[in-house]
């Protein structure tokens, strides 16, 4: 097993066709702080499956909850591991959530790029229900061309680096995980772009999720 690593996962990369998502909440900031130690132990010391290629823990910016993003090479492969690198929550006394397959369906980028690019330093991230596969793409196509008509074609928007746009494996729904350069440009973003577009798109301002830093990840040797 590789160790833990502070190189962020890249969420479009080539070799990968399904995340495997994950939240729980932790309750508080200590909390959170010891279970992901937890994890990330867990993961150096576990046997790594075939068709695995990496493994990413973030930590949500209040305190209260921890979110893994598996990458996997094929939707096969993440089957046939049957969950053997799921976290042990239970044992860590915590409540497990609901892992989900998704699968990458849209990157958005603005029109330009900070040269050089920053890391991100902010993960909002988002799930949203849906009927089915068709339902999911049309929600999506939905709100980027609401976007485009609200606020052009740019996207200029100070600090936005990527929204990954994920529909689950089953059709039944889709998960938005975005990368800003800070959390305070993230924060303005939702607040005077996002919130709008989800409330057209018959969606409440709670729909627009967590904030997530980005804590370590496992990589493929």
């Amino acid at each position: 097993m590789s160790p833990a690593s502070d190189v962020r996962p890249v969420i479009d990369r080539g070799d990968v066709s399904v995340a495997q998502v994950e939240e729980v909440i932790t309750g508080d900031a200590l909390r959170q702080c010891s279970v992901a130690a937890a994890v990330l132990a867990q993961w150096e010391s576990a046997p790594w499956p075939a068709g695995l290629v990496s493994q990413s823990l973030f930590t949500s910016t209040d305190g209260t909850s921890l979110l893994t993003y598996a990458q996997w090479a094929s939707p096969e492969e993440q089957e046939r591991a049957g969950g053997a690198q799921r976290p042990d929550w239970r044992a860590l006394g915590i409540e497990p959530g609901t892992p989900r397959a998704y699968q990458l369906y849209r990157v958005v980028r603005p029109t330009v790029l900070p040269d050089p690019v920053p890391l991100p330093q902010c993960y909002p991230a988002a799930v949203f229900t849906m009927d089915s596969h068709d339902a999911a793409r049309k929600w999506v196509d939905g709100l980027l061309d609401n976007e485009e008509r609200n606020e052009g074609e740019d996207r200029a928007y100070p600090g936005a680096l990527a929204a990954n746009f994920h529909i689950a494996v089953d059709g039944t729904g889709i998960f938005l995980l975005s990368e800003w350069a800070s959390e305070a440009e993230a924060i303005a973003h939702i607040e005077e772009v996002i919130v709008p577009l989800l409330e057209h798109m018959g969606q409440s301002a709670a729909d627009a999720g967590a904030r997530y830093s980005f804590h370590a990840c496992v990589h493929a040797s």
